[in-house]
């Protein structure tokens, strides 16, 4: 007949294997998967706000790339401890010249104003040192533009010129908090 003692401590040694295999396992999904990010200003408002807590995927950028419209979270150039949440603008290939408070893309053979439902009404994007009004630019491989969705308030590929895709951290592929705002991005 097993004793009370030996009941416990194989109770404990269980517990405490559970508790180590599921922290491995919640370590190595935080290392290699997906990661939370809190967004911190107001760079990217209307679509996400300051204090929003979203999840970041690591995987999906090295087997799919980047696409326009993604939202990324990258270190901005010479600074590799901070975290900027933009929207992708501009990928490789594309032509891009920012013009009369709008987005011009010319990619294979093709001349569009970019659509953005995500800018506040009335959004007028112009050009910066980085990025400059009137001038087009094609996106070199391995690089990408990116901007804020509040135009007015983001230091953004407008300040910084394009960046490499090397500093791109993750996609941001869901908003958890707060739990009212809970969504797909």
């Amino acid at each position: 007949m097993p004793s009370a003692t030996g009941e416990h401590h194989n109770f404990l040694l269980e517990l405490v294997e559970s508790f180590l295999s599921s922290f491995a396992i919640l370590l190595a999904l935080y290392i290699f998967l997906a990661f939370p990010e809190i967004v911190s200003g107001a760079s990217m408002e209307p679509t996400l706000m300051d204090g929003d807590r979203i999840l970041v995927e690591r995987v999906s950028r090295h087997i799919l790339g980047y696409k326009r419209g993604d939202i990324i979270i990258f270190h901005p150039p010479g600074d590799d401890d901070i975290d900027y949440v933009k929207r992708v603008v501009g990928i490789p290939g594309d032509i891009v010249k920012i013009s009369d408070c709008g987005v011009y893309v010319v990619k294979d053979n093709s001349r569009y104003v970019l659509e953005e439902p995500y800018l506040y009404s009335n959004t007028c994007t112009q050009g910066g040192p980085g990025f400059k009004d009137g001038k087009a630019q094609k996106i070199e491989d391995g690089h990408i533009l990116v901007m804020g969705d509040n135009r007015t308030r983001s230091a953004d590929s407008r300040t910084f010129g394009v960046i490499s895709d090397k500093r791109v951290v993750g996609k941001a592929v869901a908003r958890f908090w707060p739990l009212q705002k809970l969504e797909i991005l």
